[in-house]
């Protein structure tokens, strides 16, 4: 017994001491690392849900050419189109170079549409929706704005739009921001006669959509230094409505505005000696012709009565507008008369009374626009009006002392070239 006690102690001991001395082998265990994807959403959607198809809509399409080839019937293409032109969608038809997105699910053997998605425009897309019964909707991206200043200095052969331009770096941003000016300062500064050395400011705000700039908003301020001489104008808001007044709160506006239509180019200036280019001869040509595309609109420059809109062989399509017992106006070679012109209709200051064109004796789409003062044509931009009636008396010292600050910021603003406004493709945003 004693014996086997022995013998058993020393195994136990071997063993323990070989357990100790000894190397064990731990396995390691290999995990195959798997990246994380993020779902890729837009327009809402997941799309990994989804097979994508994406393109652009293509010259003289229609509803039909986008969705037939994905077997949406031409009954339900109908109703689609339908649903569509309601007004809260207000999609009438799709343009050429728009994008779209077709998202489809694998059913059985077949490849099946459930949503088209039109890009109408940067602030809003439009989805049809195949899923169920057909629905259509229009989705609005979340407009952000931010107050924005700019300045410029016009520079020898150029103009309003050109320095903008070479601000924003945008198209969208200068159309708007040069239309806004010019319509402001309308009835005041002669926006086709600038002169180098001409300065400007403004303050307005800037419309982004996923934080791309997209377009402005309201003009907060402008200063204008036209010919040596300096206008303003501060938005003031009173009944929902937003006027502009100058520092000391005169309105800027005046009995006639200084163009019939939106700032383009003036070709050909009020003259008493002119080479005519379709009947090549010397003479006077006492209007002044604004080129522009056909179809631009024309605006009656103020308040008056139509004593004349019809067709004559050398003026065209013409409307002709007594203002008062000094004042008429005449506007020719319009592509066509705005609905509704006729002998006696009473018009406003703005109204659109017909479009650009080339009829009659031109050479090209431009309007030549004419001006009577007491029976005798003159050059409109020779003529000074006075302007409109100033704020009311209770109005003006909430007025004044509103626009304090802001005065003073827009007269600190520098002329600097510098500040450059960063734009991205806005045909990206979804």
């Amino acid at each position: 017994m004693k014996l086997y006690f022995a013998v058993l102690s020393g195994f136990i001991f071997f063993a323990c001491s070989t357990e100790t001395t000894s190397v064990v082998e731990v396995p390691i265990i290999r995990t195959d690392t798997i990246p994380v994807v993020e779902a890729v959403y837009e327009y809402g959607f997941c799309l990994d849900s989804f097979t994508v198809d994406r393109g652009k809509i293509k010259q003289d399409w229609t509803l039909s050419h986008l969705l037939l080839p994905f077997k949406i019937s031409q009954l339900d293409v109908n109703k689609a189109s339908q649903m569509a032109k309601d007004s809260l969608v207000d999609l009438k038809y799709i343009t050429s170079n728009k994008s779209y997105l077709m998202l489809s699910k694998q059913e059985d053997t077949n490849k099946v549409l459930h949503y088209c998605i039109y890009d109408k425009s940067v602030y809003d897309y439009v989805v049809f929706d195949f899923t169920d019964s057909i629905n259509v909707y229009k989705v609005s991206r979340p407009v952000a704005e931010a107050e924005r200043e700019m300045s410029g200095i016009i520079g020898d052969g150029s103009n309003l739009s050109n320095e903008i331009q070479s601000v924003s770096k945008n198209l969208g941003i200068t159309s708007e921001l040069v239309g806004k000016i010019a319509q402001t300062f309308a009835w005041s500064i002669d926006f086709f006669r600038l002169h180098p050395g001409d300065k400007f400011k403004v303050i307005y705000n800037e419309k982004s959509v996923n934080g791309i700039p997209t377009g402005t908003g309201k003009i907060k301020a402008l200063f204008f230094q036209h010919k040596n001489k300096e206008y303003y104008a501060f938005a003031y808001e009173k009944e929902n409505e937003i006027n502009y007044y100058d520092e000391n709160g005169n309105s800027n506006k005046s009995l006639f505005l200084m163009a019939p239509l939106k700032f383009t180019r003036l070709s050909s200036p009020y003259t008493k000696r002119r080479f005519h280019p379709v009947q090549k001869r010397w003479k006077a040509h006492l209007g002044t012709d604004y080129a522009a595309p056909k179809g631009t609109p024309i605006w009656s420059t103020a308040d008056g009565t139509v004593i004349a809109a019809t067709y004559s062989r050398n003026n065209g399509y013409y409307v002709k507008i007594k203002h008062s017992s000094t004042y008429t106006t005449q506007y020719l070679h319009m592509t066509k008369i705005a609905s509704g012109m006729k002998k006696g209709r009473r018009v406003l200051q703005g109204e659109t009374i017909g479009y650009v064109g080339s009829t009659g004796l031109a050479t090209g789409p431009h309007v030549c626009y004419r001006f009577w003062k007491n029976g005798k044509q003159i050059d409109h931009r020779q003529e000074v009006h006075q302007a409109s009636e100033p704020l009311d008396v209770d109005l003006k010292d909430e007025y004044l002392e509103l626009i304090k600050p802001v005065k003073k910021q827009i007269d600190e603003i520098p002329y600097s070239t510098n500040n450059e406004i960063e734009i991205a493709d806005t045909d990206t945003i979804n």
